[in-house]
């Protein structure tokens, strides 16, 4: 059977491009499965979602990747994959992403005490990109909390 091109990438920068035997995919309306050859789809991605890719036909090579939102495509036996926030979850630093978290919390408090006296739309704007933030590192030390004894 040949392969089925993979790549998973965030603004960033690409966390993953080579071929891949399946793939199961969070999409907003729940998982998929993704074999070489699946017809051509594009779908939101769960927030919150764990992509899990077999790198072998027996899937015991396997990697996986929390995604927060964003979408997925296949098409031409290629599977592209792009979150807004997105870790292989083999290195998810939780004390790094714990410190993250604290100083984001401390960020938007700020950010909610200069927004209630001002009007400036960038001000609620940077406010709304920093929940979102805060809701990602969130996202990752749940994910580890729930995968540490698993």
């Amino acid at each position: 059977m040949d392969g089925l091109r993979c790549v998973v990438c965030i603004p960033t920068r690409e966390l993953f491009s080579g071929e891949i035997s399946y793939a199961s995919v969070p999409s907003a309306s729940g998982y998929y499965g993704v074999l070489p050859g699946h017809e051509m789809i594009v779908a939101a991605n769960q927030t919150g979602g764990v992509l899990t890719l077999n790198l072998d036909e027996a899937g015991k090579e396997q990697r996986k990747f929390l995604l927060y939102e964003g979408a997925s495509q296949v098409y031409n036996n290629i599977l592209t994959v792009l979150g807004r926030f997105g870790a292989d979850v083999e290195n998810i630093d939780v004390d790094d992403v714990r410190k993250k978290a604290e100083r984001m919390r401390q960020t938007i408090a700020s950010l909610e005490e200069k927004e209630s006296v001002s009007e400036d739309e960038q001000d609620s704007v940077t406010l709304r990109v920093s929940r979102k933030r805060l809701e990602w590192y969130e996202l990752q030390i749940k994910y580890v909390e729930e995968h540490a004894h698993a």
